[in-house]
């Protein structure tokens, strides 16, 4: 009975340590990977021009008035209508 357990003991300890750091890559890398994939996400939506248009209005209802239904989303991002507001 003794042998046994130790052979057990013997194969079950590293197999355990194996996998319970194989897991903690795991999250690891997978809050490294959203992370990563968040920051670019953000990148992209930081080159959409619509707040620099004359033709936006900051309005919750109304957000632009030539194209309402794609302003301040990705298909804004190369908007035949753009014209950057004139300051001044």
């Amino acid at each position: 009975m003794q042998g046994a357990l130790w052979l057990v003991h013997l194969v079950l300890v590293p197999v355990c340590f194996v996998m319970a750091w194989g897991m903690v890559g795991l999250v690891a890398w997978n809050l490294i990977s959203a992370g990563r994939d968040g920051l670019a996400q953000a990148q992209q939506m930081h080159k959409i021009p619509c707040s620099e248009c004359r033709f936006f209005t900051g309005d919750y209802h109304l957000k632009c008035t030539v194209h309402p239904e794609r302003a301040l989303s990705e298909e804004a991002m190369n908007c035949a209508d753009y014209e950057p507001q004139r300051w001044g």
